[in-house]
């Protein structure tokens, strides 16, 4: 990808994992370019010693050079450096700062429980501006919990059931299922928020999540936006939670490094959905890191949709016409005048994407179209609407949807009329590129409604040139797709 803005990256120093990401795109909605980590362990055995694990130190200086030289090697301009549970309760945590400071020139930001939790909260309102329940971050010292209403974090508070902590506690023969339990049980507002939501952050749950995918045998396994419910989820803890660690690696989803964490991961996200009794689950793949550079933006930019700030940053990177994205959705408005918001969204975002097709070969474009879709790594859309926008992007290129398209569909959520409209949505898409060929003033210029059981193409009179057999045959392919007939008019006369 060409370096077009400014990178800004994120070094998290957590008690499980170092990690750096680089960002670059839409500052409302960037994506990771780099995204590398090391599981160091610093907390491990902090509970017993009070100090960081003196391996996993050594690990993370062996690895933070190489951090620094890569996000300067790929010109990050804003390199943001956090550090979480371990660093701010070990004794030696300061000292940890200062060394980190003295060896790489980098600035630690130890962030407090609250602003870990807050910022956690802010990583999913990046992905989910929408969001209203109950934040989960799991780490290896602590647990984050936040309560979101109405996009905006109101309550949070950090708890001591990391999954390093945890097993220390394990170890020193504490029943852990009964401290989990009653560590929960002391958060009041978490009964309070009964039947909410519960959002998912953090490496061991998003295992879990992987771990879930692959046994279900998903077709679609982007770990963003995966929601499961909770009674049978529940199910699935309690099992993984029994698991030996051989049996926990044959699952083969998740690193092997992390296997110890998984267990207790299990367990407490197992007790939480007993007491929050969620209406579902949702996995992020956004949390602290991508909180801090959202923390930091200007608040206007903040309220920006992130799924059209990444579809139009990709649609002006990738496209040939980048200008007619905004031109067609609204061109195609009138043939979906019953669509809710989140539909219209989604449409919008299939209209900014759908000239990145253009680059393949013509035999691939329709496949390669549906997969990019699928798997694209922007925020914003869950997995409903990733399988719509990714069958419009197919159908926008003539493809025709298959048992194996159906699959996936049906699999997301998607219903029968769904993926009449996507089909319906690429049908039009594909006629206004085959009608203007680029040209926004004929786009502009021209109109396309459904009126009195017919879908109508109203060209001026300079449209003339543009028809054709081939744009006859898109219009009467739209039409039968929605169960009409079609109608080109040129200056208001029906064309013979």
């Amino acid at each position: 990808m060409a370096l077009s803005r400014p990178r800004s990256g994120v070094i998290d120093l957590g008690s499980n994992s170092i990690r750096l990401v680089v960002f670059e795109g839409a500052p409302r909605a960037p994506i990771p370019v780099f995204n590398e980590k090391v599981l160091c362990g610093i907390g491990r055995r902090l509970r017993s010693t009070g100090r960081l694990d003196e391996e996993g130190v050594q690990l993370a200086f062996e690895n933070l050079p190489r951090f620094v030289a890569i996000a300067a090697g790929m010109g990050v301009q804003s390199l943001h450096v956090v550090a979480t549970s371990a660093v701010r309760d070990a004794e030696d945590g300061p000292s940890f700062v200062a060394r980190v400071r003295a060896e790489t020139g980098l600035n630690v930001q130890v962030l407090s429980g609250d602003e870990e939790a807050r910022v956690s909260a802010m990583g999913v309102l990046s992905g989910a501006p929408w969001a209203d329940g109950i934040v989960g971050d799991l780490g290896g010292g602590s647990l984050e919990l936040v309560r979101l209403r109405q996009g905006e974090p109101e309550t949070m508070i950090t708890l001591p059931l990391g999954a390093l902590r945890l097993n220390e506690l394990s170890a020193d023969g504490t029943d852990i299922a009964g401290f989990i339990k009653e560590t929960l049980a002391g958060v009041p507002w978490l009964n309070e928020a009964e039947g909410a939501s519960l959002y998912i952050v953090g490496g061991s749950w998003r295992a879990l999540a992987r771990i879930h995918m692959a046994q279900r045998q998903r077709k679609l396994r982007v770990l963003d936006g995966y929601t499961v419910a909770p009674n049978a989820f529940g199910d699935f803890l309690k099992l993984i939670s029994r698991q030996s660690d051989e049996a926990l690696l044959k699952q083969g989803s998740f690193n092997a490094r992390r296997v110890d964490a998984i267990r207790p991961a299990a367990r407490v996200m197992r007790q939480l959905i007993k007491v929050l009794k969620p209406d579902r689950v949702v996995f992020s793949a956004r949390g602290l890191r991508e909180g801090v550079l959202f923390d930091a933006l200007p608040p206007l930019v903040r309220e920006e949709d992130p799924l059209i700030a990444a579809s139009r940053a990709l649609c002006v990177q990738f496209s040939r016409f980048a200008q007619l994205g905004d031109v067609l959705a609204a061109w195609c408005d009138s043939l979906f005048p019953d669509e809710t918001a989140e539909r219209g969204r989604l449409r919008r975002a299939a209209s900014l994407l759908s000239d990145m097709g253009w680059i393949e070969h013509p035999d691939y474009r329709p496949q390669n179209s549906f997969d990019r879709a699928l798997t694209l790594p922007i925020m914003g859309f869950d997995h409903p609407g990733r399988a719509f926008v990714a069958l419009a992007l197919f159908a926008r290129y003539g493809g025709t949807a298959n048992e194996e398209k159906r699959a996936i569909a049906y699999e997301a959520g998607l219903s029968d009329d769904d993926l009449r409209d996507a089909r319906a949505l690429g049908q039009a898409l594909r006629l206004g590129y085959t009608m203007a060929a680029g040209r926004v003033d004929i786009m502009a210029a021209s109109r396309l409604s459904l009126e009195d059981g017919q879908v109508c193409l109203d060209l001026p009179d300079l449209g003339r040139r543009y028809t054709g057999d081939r744009l006859r045959r898109r219009l009467v392919a739209l039409a039968s797709t929605l169960g009409t007939t079609a109608l080109i008019r040129v200056d208001g006369e029906p064309l013979v």
